[in-house]
């Protein structure tokens, strides 16, 4: 019996999903959850510039890298220096592993948990554990937001959270 194309197609993004998260190496970053000193090598690594640090609220400063084909990353930092939240805008898909640090293993447990239900999927949110991952994809656009529940401050919303 030969694999209908779904299934074909089901199994080779589960698979892929699973060797992603075998090859992610514990590497210090800015990454959700981290320590925000270390934005630059982030930059250095997705070949962007910084923009100025803004201020979402008067607690939560937001950190822009900008890339030369207009794509973005932002961070967001807490008073203390932890990132609780990343967001993208990109042309080509963001290195997800990267940007979720010590909690990519919940993300791909979690994408590998939803590739189980059949269809194309241009639009997911996965919750595991305090992560929360939210994610579109449509036409070579690339958009979604990451963070942990815990550390969202109380009074701003994940919808700020772009």
């Amino acid at each position: 019996m030969n694999p209908t194309p779904a299934r074909l197609c089901r199994a080779i993004c589960v698979g892929a999903c699973v060797t992603a998260a075998s090859l992610v190496a514990p590497v210090a970053r800015a990454a959700l959850g981290g320590d925000a000193s270390t934005i630059r090598d982030d930059e250095m690594r997705v070949n962007g510039t910084p923009r100025q640090a803004t201020a979402l609220r008067a607690q939560i400063q937001t950190h822009e890298i900008a890339m030369a084909d207009g794509s973005s990353i932002r961070e967001f930092v807490l008073p203390s220096g932890i990132v609780f939240a990343v967001a993208w805008s990109t042309r080509f898909k963001p290195n997800l592993e990267a940007l979720l640090g010590a909690h990519a293993a919940d993300y791909s447990a979690a994408a590998t948990e939803a590739m189980r239900t059949p269809g194309i999927k241009r639009h997911v949110v996965l919750q595991r554990g305090d992560l929360v991952v939210s994610s579109t994809a449509h036409l070579n656009v690339y958009a979604g937001r990451a963070y942990l529940r815990s550390l969202v401050p109380q009074g701003i919303h994940v919808d700020e959270l772009r």
